[in-house]
């Protein structure tokens, strides 16, 4: 990861799709058959494949018909990634998977993850399971990311601060009140905030796609009020963005515009510099929210 995220620098090969086949970067996605949903309002359950950045298929890492795996979250460091709101643990070298006890949330040293629960904020150790005391927060939230620092976690909260919608941040040692960021100026829902690696950008769903703008605690509003929307056009509603390891790509899933956001749709990544986009989910193939994430190269 370098010390500093540049979304906003130059391409370096126009072609989208080869500039992220040289980068090497893989991805983790939870994908299953495109179709509608079923009579109980179902989609078919999804299965874990690893890809890379150029949609090659690399591996299919689970085969569970009847079991629904979905929303992997890579470590920090790259080393690790959890699925299924950590109820497992696998290795990015190896693939080799096992049972955990996580959150969804890591720490920045990939040992530990966090969630908010009724008592507060709990970390629990990744390889012993151990839990901390609780850091207690001035209401239960859903916490989302946690900036590189560890000093910061991220989420929305619903009828907040007379907004409908809004993008929240507090201390990670639970102390101060909640601080919520300014809204995007197009009103509407906001939603699904990630920090970029670096811990100076964040992107969130907003302007009807998908929006990014830097993020410094120590100004007032948590930002300094200018705003990107990527075209949306070509992200759809609701992408729900994960950010490459060094800050210039963000996975997201293409859902239309027209129709339900609950809608399972292909997944793309964009490139942030010029709003270039690729899908590279397997055609025939769909997920939804966060159903992705990235991996380093392979060693």
């Amino acid at each position: 990861m370098p010390p500093v995220c540049d979304p906003f620098g130059r391409p370096r090969v126009q072609d989208l799709r080869e500039e992220l086949r040289l980068t090497g970067y893989r991805l983790v996605l939870a994908l299953h058959a495109e179709g509608p949903p079923g009579k109980d309002g179902q989609y078919p359950p999804r299965d874990l494949f690893i890809l890379g950045a150029d949609g090659t298929v690399l591996r299919r890492l689970t085969e569970t018909p009847d079991k629904d795996e979905r929303v992997p979250r890579t470590s920090p460091d790259g080393r690790r990634f959890t699925y299924d709101y950590g109820d497992f643990v696998v290795d990015a070298r190896t693939l080799a998977s096992r049972p955990a006890r996580a959150g969804y949330v890591w720490t920045p040293d990939g040992r530990r993850t966090a969630a908010c629960e009724k008592r507060g904020i709990v970390y629990m150790d990744i390889d012993t399971g151990k839990e901390s005391e609780p850091v207690k927060v001035p209401r239960k939230v859903e916490i989302v990311d946690l900036s590189c620092d560890g000093k910061w976690f991220i989420f929305e909260i619903r009828d907040f601060m007379g907004q409908k919608y809004t993008i929240d941040f507090l201390a990670a040692d639970g102390s101060g009140e909640i601080r919520k960021l300014p809204n995007h100026p197009k009103s509407g829902g906001e939603c699904h905030p990630a920090f970029s690696p670096d811990g100076r950008w964040m992107c969130w769903n907003s302007g009807d796609s998908l929006s990014v703008r830097r993020f410094d605690p120590s100004l007032p509003d948590g930002t300094d009020g200018k705003i990107v929307t990527l075209p949306k056009e070509k992200l759809g509603q609701d992408p729900c963005g994960r950010w490459s390891h060094c800050g210039r790509y963000i996975a997201f899933v293409k859902i239309p515009h027209a129709g339900s956001w609950r809608v399972h749709s292909p997944v793309g990544i964009v490139r942030v510099a010029d709003g270039e986009t690729v899908v590279i989910s397997p055609p025939g193939m769909a997920g939804h929210h966060w159903d992705y994430d990235w991996l380093p190269p392979e060693e």
